[in-house]
């Protein structure tokens, strides 16, 4: 897997440097992970390119949801301030659309619902408002709810921004502006749509699956 852990000096051409923002003194051994860790990053950046060059002339429409699965655990300085907790689990994503789709790429990131900050589970229904496509009566579901609520996490365990502490088993959620948002203090529109969702999640997870037949699932023609 590229760029994955331990970040040792495997570049012999790393000519990367670390500058500790003012006031903070990073170890020799968290400034080296950072150094490698930002070559390999260098590196995917160029492939992820040259890949995306190699879709663009293909002749059938291909698109591309990318993203970061968790950021790495090697920024400890950062991570012992609690303000930093949001930003230490957040990476970068992108939609992309090769020629042969019909999608301009700069115009669909521009009038995204709530691309700002996200969270994997809405990926379907960005996707779906990025192609202008048919959806389900679900996918149109989460395009509603990310519409009010750009991101969330279940079962946050971590200090949020140093203000909040969220226990196990309660989740988190943000604004898209990356701020927390008290869904305790959300609309009632907002507050029926969590609500609708969990009961959603539990029926084709745990429950007795009362949406199976409903079509709520089927994308119609």
């Amino acid at each position: 897997m590229q760029n994955h852990m331990p970040y040792y000096a495997y570049y012999p051409d790393n000519n990367i440097e670390i500058s500790p923002a003012e006031g903070f003194l990073l170890k020799d051994k968290e400034q080296e992970a950072i150094r490698n860790y930002s070559k390999g990053i260098e590196y995917t950046d160029q492939f992820t390119r040259d890949f995306l060059n190699e879709l663009d002339p293909l002749d059938k429409p291909v698109t591309v949801v990318f993203y970061g699965d968790h950021l790495l655990g090697i920024y400890q300085t950062a991570s012992d301030d609690p303000d930093n907790s949001v930003a230490l689990h957040e990476t970068d994503y992108f939609i992309w659309s090769n020629k042969a789709s019909g999608v301009d790429n700069a115009q669909a990131a521009q009038t995204a619902t709530n691309s700002a900050y996200t969270s994997p589970n809405f990926f379907t229904a960005q996707l779906a408002e990025h192609l202008n496509a048919k959806v389900s009566p679900y996918i149109a579901f989460l395009t509603a709810l990310h519409a009010k609520v750009p991101a969330m996490e279940p079962k946050a365990s971590f200090m949020v921004q140093g203000a909040l502490d969220t226990p196990d088993g309660q989740a988190l959620y943000l604004d898209n502006e990356g701020n927390y948002l008290d869904v305790s203090q959300a609309d009632e529109q907002t507050k029926q749509l969590l609500d609708d969702y969990k009961l959603i999640q539990y029926d084709i997870t745990a429950g007795k699956n009362y949406l199976k037949n409903t079509g709520f699932m089927k994308i119609y023609e």
